[in-house]
Formats: C-alpha cells, structure tokens, sequence
C-alpha cells in the first residue's frame, strides 16, 4: 500500500540506567497509578522491591506500573506495516505478516527502540480486510487465519528481541464501515456483530478468545503490556452519553450505535481478556470531548488522544483532573509527532504531560515518520532515560 524510504539516524549511544532527571513528577494530587499496582515495599535504599528480588530504582509516582517498575508509558504508535495486515497478511496484496518478513519488522521494532519507544503500540485488525480473521458466506466469524498465531508469537518474540513492550489494539472505528470490496478483496463490517448478541458471542469465543490465550501463555507474554480494545470508537456511536459528555458525533460513513451496545461490546471483550491474559486493559478513547465514555468499564488505565481540533477546546496544558478523570492513570495515547499546533512543540507537550502527572504518552506514527520527528521522541526519553524505559 505505501512504499517508503526511510532514513535511519544513528542509535541513540545508551540510555543510562538511571539517567537524566530521576525525579518523578509532583502534581500535588493524589497518586492515580495506585489503582493499578499496590504500593510495593522499599529496600533499604529507598528503591521498591516486589519481594522477589526485582528492584526498581526509579520508580515513576504517576506511570503505569507493568512487573516490578513504575514507568512513565512512553513510546510511538507503530501502528501497522500493512494497514489491517501485519497480523495475517493480505495474500490478495502479497502483504506477509510478522512471520514470514521477520527482519523487516525487527528491523522497524529496533528503530523505535533506539529512538527511545519503550512501549509500542500496534495496531491488530482495524478492519477486516486482512486475513488475520476468516469469515462464512453469511459475515460470521469462523476463526483466525493460517498465520496469525504465528505473526502474534512473532512479535513477541521481536519485541523480547528489541526489547520493547507492546501495547496490542484489537480493533478500530474503521471496523464499522459498512461490507464493502476494496481492490477485489471483500471487507466485512463490525457493526452486525456487535449489535448482536449470538454472532459477537462468535467474535469473542472464535477470534478474541484464541487470540489472548495465545499470547497469554506465549514464552514472550511479559512483552505483552497491554490491550487496546479498540481505537477511538466514540466516532461509531450516537445519542446521549450516560456519563455527562457531550453527545456522541459519528462520522457519517460508518455504521454507528449507542453508547449502551458498544459499552456491552468492549466490556464482554475485557471480561475475556482478563480470563486468558495478564496483560492490563485500556480503549483508546477518542478525545477529552468523551472523556468519561469508558469509566463504567473494567480498565486499568484511560488513554486519551490529542490533537489540533482536541486542543482547540480542550488544552493540553491542563491536568486530566481538569476533564473529569481522577480515579485511574491517564496515557496519552495519540498526539503528533512534532508540532502540536503553532508554537506548541513536541518538546512543550510531553514536558507537560510529565509536569501534570500523566501516566505516559505515545506519539502518532512511526510509518512516515522522518529523522527529526523521530529524534523528538529520542530526545525526551534521554532527558529522563530509567522513567521511561521498563
């Protein structure tokens, strides 16, 4: 679909082990990221111990915490190589996943890495015109494809190989475009499995299920960070929202739905993530304008998302405590890889974040970008080199 030629700056030298200003950041406010671990017990030197032996020497008052350390979440979106392919390829596009072109993504895994991404997030089957899932005649989920096992346990291996984390986002607001074909390859719709309790009981016992046994019990399942249920699915929904946001605003090519049906699609896939997986759970919640969409869902940590119109309206200078969300760790899960808006630099905006107590933040995309955007991204994990690296 895209063909690009990258230039590859060289590696940052080394990020110290506990480099730069190991100083965590002070809000004043209470400690959100309590919600996800409890407090671990310190060792003589002050650093906590989770009593097997595991030390962490710089622990972040306000990240995510994921084995033994407390870190601020940051990395970039990958999100794909193959748009909806990567895990399952596109044989009707000579598209391969992770396994059958493992340097290729090693190769892009080890980039991110030396650009500071500890925490990478990659998008799975944003629609379902990859072969990463099988459907019948009559759009019912069948199973997963030939290779998609293999891509998954590939890239967890890639990342133990990199050493990075991944952040895995099962599916997106572009699922719920309506059956259509693209390039002769036909793309089934989410909306009528959703909306319907037997064939999203398929879904989630032919597709989710396998899926996170998998890598719940893959010899690199520690690598696993974190689920992403779905990106911004306020964009499929309308009506009123129950928590107090402002009403929902679909956009108008996609298959939308209420509040209540979507709540009940991510809550039964989190209920079955737990069941297979140890792998903490999020949704990569659109903008500050739905706020509290999933705050009535089992989730470890909110992800928000930041852009030019977000900003407009709601700041990112402000606290998440400004936009209602007090009870959980909040990760920036989206925002540009340079400038914000005019003036607002990349350098300005994850400052910011750190400054107020946000839990992480991950830039928005490696695919495309350039040397400098990427050389941003290296350049905060430097300034605070063991706060960002797990």
């Amino acid at each position: 679909m895209r063909s690009l030629i990258r230039i590859v700056p060289l590696p940052l030298a080394l990020f110290a082990a506990c480099g730069g200003d190991s100083s965590a950041p002070d809000d004043g406010g209470e400690d959100p990221a309590a919600d996800v671990e409890a407090d671990r017990p310190a060792d003589a030197d002050g650093e906590a111990d989770d009593g097997g032996g595991c030390i962490d020497d710089c622990p972040v008052a306000t990240g995510i915490a994921w084995g033994c350390k407390r870190r601020f979440l940051y990395g970039m979106n990958y999100a794909w190589r193959h748009f909806a392919g990567d895990f399952g390829g596109i044989a009707a596009w000579s598209q391969t996943g992770v396994a059958a072109d493992r340097e290729a993504y090693r190769a892009d895994l080890q980039e991110m890495h030396d650009h500071g991404a500890s925490v990478v997030r990659w998008w799975m089957f944003p629609d379902f015109r990859g072969d990463g899932i099988l459907f019948d005649g009559d759009e019912n989920p069948t199973g997963l494809g030939a290779t998609t096992l293999d891509d998954l346990a590939a890239a967890l291996e890639l990342a133990a190989e990199t050493d990075v984390y991944l952040m895995l986002c099962l599916f997106s607001f572009d699922n719920f475009r309506p059956s259509r074909e693209e390039a002769g390859v036909f793309i089934p719709g989410l909306a009528p499995l959703v909306v319907d309790d037997a064939r999203r009981t398929l879904l989630l016992e032919r597709v989710v299920r396998p899926l996170a046994r998998a890598a719940g019990t893959d010899p690199h399942h520690d690598r696993l960070l974190a689920w992403d249920v779905i990106n911004e699915p306020e964009w499929a929904m309308s009506g009123p929202s129950p928590y107090g946001d402002e009403d929902y605003d679909p956009n108008v090519e996609l298959d939308a739905m209420s509040h209540a049906q979507m709540e009940t699609f991510v809550a039964e896939t989190i209920a079955v993530l737990r069941a297979e997986s140890d792998a903490l759970v999020t949704v990569g919640g659109t903008a500050w304008k739905w706020a509290r969409a999933w705050t009535g869902v089992d989730l470890d940590f909110y992800q928000i998302h930041m852009y030019d119109w977000i900003n407009t309206w709601w700041p990112y200078s402000e606290p998440a405590s400004t936009y209602g969300l007090t009870d959980k760790p909040v990760v920036m899960g989206e925002f540009p890889m340079g400038d914000l808006t005019a003036g607002v630099t990349y350098d300005m905006v994850v400052d910011r974040w750190w400054a107020d107590g946000y839990a992480g933040a991950l830039s928005w995309m490696y695919d495309g970008a350039d040397a400098g955007s990427l050389d941003l991204v290296a350049g905060f994990a430097a300034r605070h080199a063991c706060e960002t690296r797990y």
